[in-house]
Order: structure tokens, then C-alpha cells, then sequence
């Protein structure tokens, strides 16, 4: 028997979404960063979309759980749960060929989170294991080259977390982490609904209207016959408790979204007013990268651009840039993580 080629695997572990790459066979793994464990047996009953399927749906055997949340571990032994179903899922009985493992996080993890993430893969059998931020490889992901003596800012507004970092010579020179992202719009959308509309939706209901309704422009989102987007959500009313259908347009969302966009605001001056001089001088050519889900928000970019004062562009696979930024980094940092290349 020949020997079988050696896997190396990049993972984007984010509080929304789990993307899992493998070399030369590209991303095999893009679902919901969410696992269905039985409260009896402990044992996996779904991970991914699956799993995103029973949320507000299970009866009390049944537990769902996000192991990452505002872009911090809350289970530790979820994630290993997570990442060893679905990596097993993937290679069957060839976990032993899983030669290096780079594992991309949130900004916000603590160095004992990052130290807990790194041991994980050590006890999936796989001795080199490497993380990195999230933010360097959504950099490289969107095609930018980090790694000349020039700044790169990036702002990454996932689920969980907005990142904001500024790089150099291939490192984060300067970043901020804050809970204020998709996860966190989706609350204030439900809190809104339930105050002024006096409708009790749920968190996925809450999703779908964000993803419907979403502008931080004046103009509403159109369909593709050029006609405004409004959206009819069902839920429980608050007086009496009886299933109700209401529509919601976008300048309600508009409002909401605008009050959460100032913590990024603030957060994003903060990162360009403590840069060096030299580096923040060169957002003035390179701009700032704009990625994760929530930046295909409509005017994104203009409202970004109107506070940083220099260009910004969307990332042309804003959701994919983690996982496509493991693949290129798995190849051109292998010598600086995993040591020589064999």
C-alpha cells in the first residue's frame, strides 16, 4: 500500500459560522457554529444546519448550544465536540492523515482561550496545531498582502464580534474587539418589535428580517424587480399571547441599526487615532477592508468611509475570506508555524 497524501486543514471558528478547508479539496464544512448534544448520553445528535433547525423546536433531552458567543468561548468542551464530529464527519477513518491544523479565531479570545483552542487540537491527535486571528486572514483571504512594511486596516463585522485591526509586516499591529455584530442587531431587533410593535418573535425570525430589511441608508432595499422589500413576521403578541402577523419596513430596522453602528464608529476612531503616524498615513492608498457577514449591510461602506475619511472597499467574498485566508497561510507561514515543509 502507497502512502496516503498528509492533510493540512484550515478552520474559521466563528461565533456564527464554522468553515472548515482542507488543501486541494477546498471547503468542505460551511454551516452554523451550533451542536445538538442529548442532556442524557452527552452524545452529538446534530451539529450545523441541522442543529440551527432545532433551535426554539426540542423538547427537554435535547440541548442546543452555541459554543461561542459575543466572540468568547462558552464551552470549551462543546467546541471540541463540534470540531471532532465534523472533522471526523470529513475524513472518516483518515483523522491520523490531519498532518497540520490552523485555527483562525475572534480577536476578543483571551490567551488561555487561545491556549485551550490550541490544546484541542492536540487532543484530536493532531501535534501541530497553529491559530492565528481572524482578521490577519481575512486580510490575506480578500487578496490583500499583508506582509509588506505598510498598513492594512481591516474591520470584520461578523456574528459575534466586530474585529477592527490594523496590520504591518504581517501582523496586527493594533486591534478592538466589540460584542456589537449580527448577533447582537438581532437582539435590539427583537427588543424593538416586542417594545413598539408589541410582538414577541424569536432570534431566527429576528435574522431574517436583519437580512431583509438591513440599511444604514435612506433608500430601502429593493427586490429584483426594483420594488421596496418590506417584511411580514410572524410571532406572539405581548397582550394575550396569541399568534399575530405584522409587517415591518426598513426604516424601523434603519433606526436600530444606526444606534449600533456608533459603537463601531467609536471603535474604529479609536483604532485610527492611536496608529502610528507612518502607517495610519497609508490607509490614505491601501483604505480599509471591510468583511464578515454583516458588512453587505447596504451602505456599509459609505458610512465607514464617511467617518475614516479614506477609501473603503467591500471584500469580494466577505463571507469566505477567514477560511480562503487559512488556505493561503497554511502554504506561505508553514515554515513560521509548523516548522520546514516536508
Amino acid at each position: 500500500m502507497g502512502n496516503k497524501k498528509k492533510h493540512y486543514v484550515g478552520i474559521d471558528l466563528g461565533t456564527s459560522n464554522l468553515l472548515i478547508y482542507v488543501e486541494g479539496q477546498g471547503t468542505l464544512f460551511n454551516e452554523p457554529s451550533v451542536i445538538a448534544v442529548d442532556n442524557k448520553t452527552q452524545q452529538v445528535v446534530a451539529v450545523g444546519f441541522e442543529a440551527a433547525r432545532l433551535i426554539g423546536k426540542t423538547h427537554s433531552q435535547v440541548r442546543i448550544i452555541r459554543p461561542l458567543q459575543g466572540g468568547t468561548i462558552t464551552d470549551i468542551k462543546m467546541i471540541e465536540k463540534l470540531l471532532s464530529y465534523t472533522l471526523e464527519k470529513i475524513f472518516i477513518s483518515e483523522m491520523n492523515l490531519v498532518d497540520k491544523l490552523l485555527i483562525c479565531i475572534p480577536s476578543r479570545i483571551t490567551e488561555t482561550e487561545k491556549n485551550a483552542i490550541k490544546e484541542l487540537g492536540h487532543s484530536l491527535g493532531i501535534a501541530n496545531t497553529s491559530i492565528d486571528e481572524e482578521i490577519k486572514a481575512a486580510a490575506i483571504g480578500s487578496g490583500l498582502d499583508i506582509f509588506v512594511p505598510k498598513g492594512v486596516m481591516v474591520v470584520d463585522i461578523g456574528g459575534g464580534t466586530t474585529d477592527i485591526g490594523l496590520l504591518s509586516l504581517g501582523e496586527v499591529v493594533s486591534s478592538t474587539s466589540i460584542k456589537v455584530a449580527g448577533d447582537y442587531f438581532d437582539r435590539r431587533i427583537i427588543e424593538y418589535i416586542k417594545s413598539e410593535r408589541k410582538l414577541e418573535i424569536g432570534n431566527q425570525t429576528a435574522e431574517k428580517i436583519k437580512i431583509a430589511l438591513s440599511s444604514l441608508t435612506g433608500a430601502y432595499p429593493v427586490d429584483e424587480d426594483g420594488q421596496k422589500i418590506v417584511y411580514s413576521s410572524m410571532g406572539r403578541a405581548v397582550e394575550g399571547g396569541l399568534p399575530q402577523k405584522i409587517t415591518i419596513e426598513a426604516p424601523e430596522i434603519r433606526k436600530i441599526l444606526l444606534d449600533c453602528f456608533e459603537s463601531i464608529k467609536i471603535a474604529l476612531l479609536s483604532i485610527l487615532e492611536s496608529a502610528p503616524p507612518e502607517l495610519a498615513g497609508d490607509l490614505v492608498d491601501t483604505g480599509i477592508l471591510v468583511t464578515g457577514g454583516c458588512s453587505q449591510i447596504l451602505g456599509v461602506v459609505d458610512y465607514l468611509q464617511n467617518i475614516a475619511q479614506v477609501p473603503v472597499f467591500l471584500s469580494e467574498v466577505p463571507m469566505t475570506a477567514v477560511v480562503d485566508g487559512c488556505k493561503k497561510l497554511l502554504k506561505i507561514t508553514s515554515k513560521h508555524y509548523f516548522g520546514e515543509v516536508k
